[in-house]
């Protein structure tokens, strides 16, 4: 009888890393300033209050007046550094306004081009609505939401964000070990997150991308499991869940049954002599996702579309107009680069400059791809293994691109949908793979393989951070107590108390520094952190 092999601390430790990275950049980026975070906060708030539940219908949803409490920048692009160390005008915490002194219910407006107010609508409603009743829920825990200052109830949303993505790390983890990658790769895996600033400046946010996040990790997992042998119906129980919980959260959880299939056609392949076991767990999965199908089918017989366009009552005209001759290849141009930058960091200004954190996605680019060719060329992992857990990324990006051509096609946009966010479904498989190219290395070199990623994190991190600030925090005279003030005007900002901010960042450097040691002490000795002493001394156990 084997004992189970248990989750080592540096793990656990880079988890509460994870979640200290993911708190400090609530404070870093100010409300709004994440994709559609004002739209994403009003439609919780709307269902909160009963007025998206039932689900509005598409070109009906508008973004109220109240929710405009909780920011104090614009949401849509910047047109340049922000100077917030220099702004005067935002009321000391606890004093800021509420949903209902800010307008309540009321509809938002906003000039049109003609100089008269138009209402702003909330296109989000061509989601389905799971994320945003979960959202509701957690307000409905906020005593008297609507008349407390704004700024707190929208951070109380940001924090249960980053909650919802703690168990990333986990799940990579426990993905790579299922892959019995050499060790420490496992360890590795778990750093991924932190190593993609854009990620976790997401999951910091409100946003419903966190929740489908999470989902398709869980089901990477599980499809690695079946990929490795594990036909039982529980695991297909599982499967069907997860993949009923992201249908009903976004539609880009429509390739999960393509990709689950997929799955259960290799390991079929694999052990034909468990095909009827493999039949009957496939059927399970099925019935167990019809929930979530029924969205999609709902849309299409009441719609008349898959997914309904947020803005329009009736699906708009998407007549093609433009084509390649027209600008194709600079919209293939754009599309890839914004897919690679805003994949890894940010353009919050939507500037497209080519500044510290945009050399650092390419660095990162080169990385990935050298994992990724390693491992398919050399194959650590089954080459069929691989190419099941990549699916979901050129799926996901074949769906993007659709949507952006036809975009271009009809109005000659040529930058509609072009997020590399959009990918993050699929991200536990690809950097997974990528990871395992480094099971080629001498153990020697191996080992290094964490404190590398984490070294690489950092820098990512930096790279990214110091644009940020200089984009929104510091002060516009520059001078040696730019940074002082910078970081004052944070703190003032914050709609928590100060000490709270400083008790995560403290935590922050504290744990950052403890999992750097514990690296160290992996790269430079003979016994990896996700092997526990007892199962080296008894290879039975390590088994």
């Amino acid at each position: 009888m084997t004992r189970p092999r248990t989750v080592p601390v540096v793990v656990w430790l880079i988890v509460l890393l994870h979640l200290a990275v993911m708190l400090g950049q609530t404070a870093v980026f100010p409300n709004v300033r994440s994709p559609d975070e004002r739209q994403h906060v009003d439609l919780v708030l709307q269902v909160r209050q009963g007025d998206a539940w039932p689900w509005p219908g598409p070109g009906t949803a508008f973004v109220t007046q109240g929710v405009t409490a909780g920011g104090f920048v614009e949401a849509d692009s910047l047109d340049g550094p922000q100077h917030l160390a220099d702004r005067q005008d935002v009321p000391p915490r606890g004093e800021r306004p509420s949903y209902l002194e800010a307008g309540g219910s009321a509809t938002m407006t906003e000039e049109g081009p003609d100089g008269e107010p138009e209402p702003v609508f909330n296109q989000l409603v061509q989601h389905p609505p799971l994320y945003y009743l979960l959202g509701a829920g957690v307000v409905s825990l906020v005593p008297d939401w609507q008349d407390a200052p704004l700024d707190q109830v929208w951070l109380v949303l940001r924090w249960w964000n980053a909650l919802l993505a703690l168990p990333l790390p986990l799940l990579l983890f426990a993905t790579a070990r299922r892959l019995r990658l050499p060790d420490p790769l496992p360890v590795a895996a778990a750093l991924v997150p932190l190593a993609v600033p854009e990620l976790t400046h997401l999951e910091s946010a409100v946003n419903n991308d966190n929740l489908l996040v999470v989902l398709g990790a869980c089901a990477t997992l599980l499809v690695t499991r079946v990929l490795t042998g594990d036909l039982t119906r529980r695991t297909a129980l599982l499967l069907g869940l997860v993949s009923t919980l992201a249908l009903l959260t976004k539609g880009f959880a429509l390739m999960f049954p393509a990709w689950i299939l997929l799955a259960y056609l290799v390991a079929a392949y694999r052990h034909r002599e468990r095909l009827r076991a493999a039949t009957t767990s496939l059927l399970v999965v099925a019935v167990v996702t019809l929930p979530g199908i029924a969205w999609w089918v709902r849309n299409v017989v009441v719609h008349g579309m898959l997914q309904p366009h947020g803005t329009h009552a009736t699906p708009p005209d998407l007549t093609p107009v433009y084509g390649w001759a027209d600008g194709g290849l600079t919209w293939l141009g754009r599309f890839t680069e914004r897919m690679i930058t805003l994949f890894f960091v940010q353009d919050h200004a939507a500037a497209r400059e080519h500044d510290a954190s945009w050399w650092m996605a390419r660095v990162a680019l080169v990385v990935v791809l050298t994992g990724l060719v390693t491992a398919l060329v050399r194959r650590p992992v089954p080459r069929l293994d691989a190419l099941v857990l990549l699916f979901p990324v050129p799926a996901l990006a074949g769906i993007v691109a659709r949507g952006s051509w036809e975009q271009f096609a009809a109005f000659h946009d040529f930058g509609a949908a072009q997020q590399g966010r959009y990918l993050y479904t699929g991200l536990v498989g690809l950097l997974v793979v990528a990871l395992a190219g480094a099971a080629v290395l001498r153990p020697a070199w191996r080992r290094a393989v964490p404190l590398a990623l984490l070294a690489l994190a950092g820098a990512m991190h930096l790279a990214y951070q110091y644009d940020v600030w200089r984009l929104y925090w510091l002060p516009a005279d520059g001078g040696p107590d730019a940074l002082g003030r910078a970081m004052a005007a944070v703190g003032h900002w914050y709609a928590f108390p100060g000490a709270v901010l400083v008790t995560v960042v403290v935590a922050g450097l504290a744990l950052a520094a403890a999992v750097a040691v514990s690296l160290t002490r992996t790269a430079l000795g003979d016994r990896p952190p996700d092997r526990p002493a007892e199962l080296d001394a008894d290879p039975m156990l390590a088994a």
